[in-house]
């Protein structure tokens, strides 16, 4: 990623400099869980140390109806889990259940 701007992302491949347009952009770094939040909003978590949220693994749709997780946050406080590599899907799983939905 080179630069996020209002509506384009310019992004650095081997073929050289793409700009792309964007009408949002998710910076998904770093990993500090809001455990406190999703409880608020009513996400429901596992009871024992890693808090791992309750949601079904073919949608990543928590127990909230329309409400998704992704990535890292799957595994609650069980980091070591999950990572970038076996979470890439999760954008298109949210996706895919949302259009059946519509």
């Amino acid at each position: 990623m080179q630069a996020i701007r209002t509506d384009t992302v310019i992004l650095n491949t081997p073929a050289g400099e793409l700009t792309i347009a964007n009408d949002f952009v998710l910076a998904m770094t770093g990993y500090r869980p809001n455990f406190e939040f999703m409880q608020k909003i009513g996400i429901e978590l596992s009871a024992d140390e890693h808090q791992i949220p309750t949601y079904h693994r073919d949608t990543l749709e928590t127990n909230l109806p329309n409400v998704y997780i992704a990535g890292v946050i799957c595994a609650g406080m069980a980091t070591s889990q999950l990572f970038i590599e076996n979470t890439r899907d999760h954008g298109d799983m949210i996706v895919e259940n949302i259009i059946k939905t519509l």
